[in-house]
């Protein structure tokens, strides 16, 4: 029953109710393990990460694939084993064991995280941000962190990092260049309401369909088009079937990296240091080497032709559109107003490290 009601809420809400999500997080939160906090000296202490996420995806290839043996670098007695892929169950699933102590990590993004606490749904709202490091800036930054906290302390779930997916562009069968050339245009886009908003923000008719499912739908023309960091797109074979890039840099995608509040408590002050930084760590590295990547790939792309490359994309337009879509009716329009309007240089203060750092979270 309890995963019944979790998939449910998970698909996009259809009229799901706050209390129901607490209900039944406050359910999993029952039927947790307790384990013992003590440990015998050289014993190692062993951990669960699950993600849905391709190991030939940046978030696996360049970070959470390194996790355990950074962690056994560190010398702390510390093994994380990650099943990524989707091994031990999708978003949804992942999360109700998350939440029931049965998985120690997990990754999940901002529109089912804004099925607990609305406002996180902004960091998926089309245009919201300037580029990654806006998007990582804020995430980071005093803005979020009392929305951080709240998932803390209602649902026991600690949010470590935020890790860059990619700036997401379309492609399809023809250039995008103007809001209008999106006009009856079946764009595929995650299920979740907050994506769907996104798509009819751009001009779209919002298709959802299951990532695993994409390329058929694209090779079979149920899909005009869909929308993904360049990397994704390489790694899922997607310039196969499209023939266009256009730029639209339209979401500063992210993911974060949560762990279960008990199991929190349960490591030493050294081991929730050496996690936290090694996991901030990667986070930077998958950040960085994401955008080598696509750069290397878009080079490539206009040179070969694999993709025709659209760069000359009006961006005031679209962003425009997708403000005035945003600005009210939603239970984030004023953090997004808030976070679009806000100088560079006020997010997280002149003084503040570099995206990947840590930054401004409240000491555990």
């Amino acid at each position: 029953m309890i995963s019944f009601l979790w998939s449910w809420i998970a698909v996009g809400g259809r009229g799901a109710v706050p209390g129901l999500v607490t209900v039944v997080v406050m359910a999993l939160g029952l039927v947790g393990c307790q384990r013992t906090d003590s440990l015998e000296p050289g014993e190692t202490r062993r951990l669960k990460l699950g993600h849905v996420y391709e190991v030939h995806s940046p978030t696996h290839r360049y970070g959470t694939s390194e996790l355990s043996a950074a962690l056994a670098e560190a010398g702390v007695g510390l093994r994380v084993t990650v099943f990524p892929a989707g091994q031990l169950g999708n978003e949804a699933e992942l999360l109700e064991q998350l939440v029931a102590g049965e998985l120690d990590l997990a990754i999940a993004g901002p529109s089912f995280l804004g099925m607990w606490h609305a406002p996180l749904g902004v960091f998926d709202a089309a245009y919201v941000f300037q580029d990654l490091d806006h998007m990582l800036e804020v995430a980071k930054g005093p803005i979020m962190a009392p929305h951080w906290e709240r998932l803390r302390r209602d649902y026991g779930i600690r949010v470590l990092d935020t890790w860059a997916y990619g700036a997401r562009h379309i492609t399809a069968n023809r250039p995008i260049r103007t809001p209008a050339d999106l006009a009856d245009f079946r764009l595929r886009l995650p299920g979740s309401n907050i994506w769907q908003a996104s798509g009819r923000a751009l001009g779209a008719r919002p298709l959802p369909v299951p990532f695993g499912e994409v390329y058929l739908a694209l090779q079979q023309g149920i899909a005009d088009g869909q929308e993904n960091p360049v990397p994704v797109i390489q790694a899922m074979g997607f310039h196969e079937v499209q023939q266009y890039l256009s730029l639209t840099g339209h979401s500063q995608s992210s993911i974060q990296i949560l762990i279960n509040e008990r199991t929190w408590e349960r490591l030493s002050p050294g081991e929730q240091r050496v996690l936290r930084e090694v996991i901030e760590r990667l986070g930077l590295r998958v950040y960085q080497d994401s955008q080598v990547e696509e750069d290397v790939l878009l080079s490539r792309w206009r040179q070969d032709g694999t993709m025709t490359v659209v760069g000359d994309v009006d961006l005031g337009a679209f962003r425009q559109r997708c403000r005035e879509y945003f600005a009210a009716g939603f239970p984030f329009s004023d953090l997004y107003l808030q976070i679009a309007d806000m100088p560079r240089t006020a997010v997280v203060g002149s003084e503040s490290p570099p995206p990947g750092s840590p930054t401004n979270r409240p000491e555990p």
